[in-house]
């Protein structure tokens, strides 16, 4: 009788995840190669953000288990050796390299090994592009591709970089599926650098800056778990470790031997997946205590309690500076019917700011990435924008403060316009439909043209010598750029002779209001 063929694709050794060299180039590395040789690499890249996330996240468990900083003299250490400590990473992968194998019978990478890894008959399996946001399956909305979900077949590298995604980005699904330890996904926060082991480095969060409801007796993060999810499970302690690792979905991926082309990255496999199983798997019980994700940043509603910063249809994501990255004290801002809403923002960047080390990047890179849901099964897009921040509007509460009435300014004059156009043109009733989507135009454009400006104003604030300039420049781009949108929109709403004269008395007191607006800002 011919000897079973064992199959394996552990994801410590194997090339699986890709990085981007600081030449430009793209290689494909296993965990261990990428962390011995960081300070090599770029950054790690993916078509899909969210693959990006799911990996950062990865590593830094890894690392955070790895290194275990406990205190600020640690990590100053750490970013003086300008690379990882080779034994440290040796060490981890001689203890646990064998819990990130792929195919293991007994204890598969983020999978339950209690379901089969061959499918019986009565066995309910998936496709398994229902490991992904971008591919359609069961009752999934299509957004992305156009397709029968039976058609996809996967090579083992896909498969392990979509499993990364769920611990961050688990969303609802209908019964019995539930989101992932954060909720309804927020928008994450990625440091970045001038190479991967800064960006990483960057993200290790020390105790303090961890969730203060962490379990501290326990952390079951993958690798030291045991290799068991259970279906539908509710968890009750959570560690930090455990936290990005989530298993939020109980799954087993079915390897066949096909030697077939990838349908997500059009490469060859001898090794490929075509089906799944997937149910659900942990979640924390409603009434648990909210959880503050070091990457994350919330709205806090002294009422309600605290709601994660998420991606918002039609909202520039640089609107949302203010709540990801400034500390403002007392930090609020005016909610809906006249409630303070308390921000928070994510607590990886109050460590950045208290590290206090001269070396640190003064202007600092980030990722921003995040996935827009109905807030139930529909998934409707990702969000992945940058932001080069400088150290010191992190650290300096008075130019926090500038950059977050530069944001409340922008707001005003946007208000400017939506109440001119709709004192002169309506735009609010459905009966003037035609003007309401006009207005909506309006507005998407203002916020949009103020984008790239808003960058180089964030950068042009902390120099001493540009500084009033940089708020004179600001204000009058915004003004400009205001009267901009609302002049396009007028000019839509019709050209016969008593619209021409509301025209006219429009912008004339857009141009007013718009004006005092200015004076009032730069306190003229």
């Amino acid at each position: 009788m011919p000897e079973k063929k064992t199959i394996s694709f552990n994801l410590w050794t194997e090339p699986w995840m890709e990085v981007e060299t600081l030449d430009g180039k793209i290689e494909a590395v296993g965990i261990e190669t990428c962390l011995l040789n960081a300070h090599k690499y770029k950054a790690i890249f993916d078509a899909s953000p969210l693959v990006v996330t799911g990996i950062h996240r990865l590593m830094i468990a890894i690392l955070q288990h790895a290194i275990s900083p406990k205190k600020k003299d640690d990590l100053r250490d750490i970013w003086k050796s300008r690379m990882f400590l080779r034994q440290q990473i040796i060490d981890f992968g001689k203890q646990y390299s064998n819990r990130f194998d792929l195919f293991s019978e007994s204890a598969p990478f983020l999978q339950s090994s209690d379901l089969a890894i061959i499918p019986g008959k009565k066995d309910k399996v998936s496709s398994v592009s229902r490991l992904t946001y971008d591919i359609p399956s069961g009752t999934y909305v299509n957004h992305y591709y156009h397709g029968n979900e039976n058609d996809f077949i996967f090579c083992p590298a896909c498969v392990a970089k979509s499993m990364t995604v769920f611990p961050a980005f688990a969303t609802a699904g209908g019964r019995p599926f539930k989101t992932s330890i954060n909720g309804v996904p927020p928008i994450y926060i990625l440091p970045g650098g001038s190479n991967l082991f800064e960006s990483l480095t960057a993200s290790l969060a020390l105790p303090d800056y961890q969730p203060q409801v962490r379990s501290k007796r326990t952390d079951k993060v993958w690798w030291t778990r045991e290799n068991l999810i259970e279906y539908c499970g509710t968890t009750l302690e959570v560690g930090y470790l455990h936290s990005l690792t989530f298993t939020a979905r109980k799954i087993r991926v079915h390897p066949i031997l096909a030697n077939e082309t990838c349908t997500r990255c059009g490469l060859k496999s001898e090794h490929m997946v075509r089906t799944i199983t997937f149910e659900m798997g942990e979640s924390r019980p409603k009434d648990a205590p909210s959880w503050f994700d070091p990457f994350a940043a919330y709205r806090i509603d002294p009422q309600k309690g605290p709601t994660p910063v998420r991606p918002v249809e039609g909202k520039a994501a640089w609107r949302e500076f203010a709540a990801l990255f400034l500390n403002v004290k007392p930090v609020q801002t005016t909610g809906r019917k006249g409630k303070q809403i308390i921000t928070k923002r994510p607590s990886i960047l109050e460590q950045i700011a208290e590290l206090g080390m001269d070396d640190l990047p003064l202007i600092y890179p980030f990722r921003c990435v995040g996935l827009r849901t109905d807030m139930k099964a529909k998934v409707f897009e990702w969000m992945d924008a940058s932001f080069d921040v400088p150290l010191a509007v992190l650290r300096d509460d008075v130019l926090a403060l500038e950059a977050r009435d530069a944001i409340d300014f922008a707001s005003e004059c946007r208000g400017v316009i939506t109440y001119t156009f709709r004192e002169y043109f309506g735009g609010k009733a459905k009966k003037n439909e035609k003007h309401l989507a006009i207005k909506n135009r309006m507005e998407k454009a203002f916020w949009i043209s103020l984008a790239e400006p808003f960058r180089k104003f964030i950068l042009k604030l902390t120099d001493p010598a540009r500084h009033d300039e940089a708020l004179k420049e600001w204000a009058g781009i915004v003004v400009n750029e205001a009267r901009n949108a609302f002049e396009v929109a007028i000019e839509s709403t019709g050209d016969d002779t008593a619209t021409l004269a509301q025209r006219v008395k429009a912008e004339k007191w857009s141009h007013i209001r718009l004006n005092i607006k200015r004076k009032e800002y730069l306190h003229e």
